[in-house]
């Protein structure tokens, strides 16, 4: 900043604290939508989205009920997308977990095969 007679140009301060106020400002509310999506439903504290890894260790037959993969019981309803792209979606299968955890139960939103059934 120049100095004109001893003085800061007040006009260059002012811009340069109102570019970082607003640069503060913007990043305080971008960050708020990101913290309550790990809320979970209904701005539930003790829920919240997860994902995991992990091998299946059971599945029902047509899908829809309680899976056991890695040893953790999940929740798939008729809205759990499987996606069996690299491999069908059977115990021994390496899968990717989304979903919601409320810390009894986990609901998956999505299972994904990672890598099929080893022979």
């Amino acid at each position: 900043m120049r100095m004109k007679d001893g003085f800061h140009d007040g006009k260059k301060i002012r811009q340069t604290v109102t570019a970082a106020l607003l640069g503060l400002g913007i990043s305080l509310t971008a960050g708020s939508p990101l913290a309550s999506n790990y809320e979970g439903e209904d701005n539930n504290p003790s829920s919240y989205e997860s994902i995991f890894f992990g091998t299946v260790e059971k599945a029902p037959q047509g899908n829809i009920g309680t899976w056991v993969i890695s040893k953790r019981d999940i929740a798939v309803t008729r809205e759990t997308r499987i996606s069996e792209r690299h491999g069908k979606a059977v115990p021994g299968a390496y899968v990717k977990v989304e979903g919601m955890n409320t810390g009894k139960a986990f609901t998956a939103h999505k299972i994904e095969v990672k890598r099929s059934k080893r022979q």
